[in-house]
């Protein structure tokens, strides 16, 4: 070997894109690597999908918190997106996610009355499903603890019979 390919070398593995940084052409990349890269893929192109739900959808108008929140839900649910609902597109649970945070603002906004609702198949049956595995989901990360709040004995002054 010379020292020519010593440098050959080391210039292919300094002057790559910041992406692939540790690629070098011929080499293989490892199972998890791919999986990473394709989950990483498909988390950005749902981003994209939301940007352009935003802009088609221009009644609907989000505070930065509320499109934070739904970015926040793509990003934590991006490995299990499909199993709020196995056939509606990723365009409809997104929105589904969208419309679920207006909902909460204006409890008064029917599905059927906008276009983009059909557009992507978004109906009310889907919609409910889709928002009750995401609560799911939710309570399964956080467990309701029962815990007694106030001093008051009530319930073991009845169960001893002291009142």
């Amino acid at each position: 070997m010379s020292d020519r390919d010593i440098y050959y070398l080391l210039d292919l593995y300094e002057n790559n894109s910041s992406y692939e940084s540790n690629y070098v052409k011929g080499e293989i990349r490892s199972t998890e690597h791919n999986r990473k890269r394709k989950r990483e893929e498909k988390r950005k192109n749902r981003h994209l999908i939301f940007d352009e739900l935003l802009l088609e959808a221009k009644t609907l108008i989000f505070t930065p918190n509320q499109k934070k929140l739904i970015r926040y839900f793509i990003d934590d649910f991006n490995n299990d997106f499909q199993y709020f609902h196995r056939r509606a597109s990723e365009e409809c649970i997104i929105l589904a996610f969208m419309f679920f945070l207006k909902k909460i603002d204006t409890p008064e906004i029917r599905l059927e009355r906008y276009r983009i609702t059909k557009k992507y198949g978004l109906t009310d049956h889907v919609f409910e499903l889709i928002i009750c595995r995401l609560t799911l989901k939710v309570m399964h990360r956080i467990p309701i603890i029962p815990r007694q709040h106030t001093k008051d004995n009530h319930d073991m002054l009845i169960r001893e019979g002291k009142r």
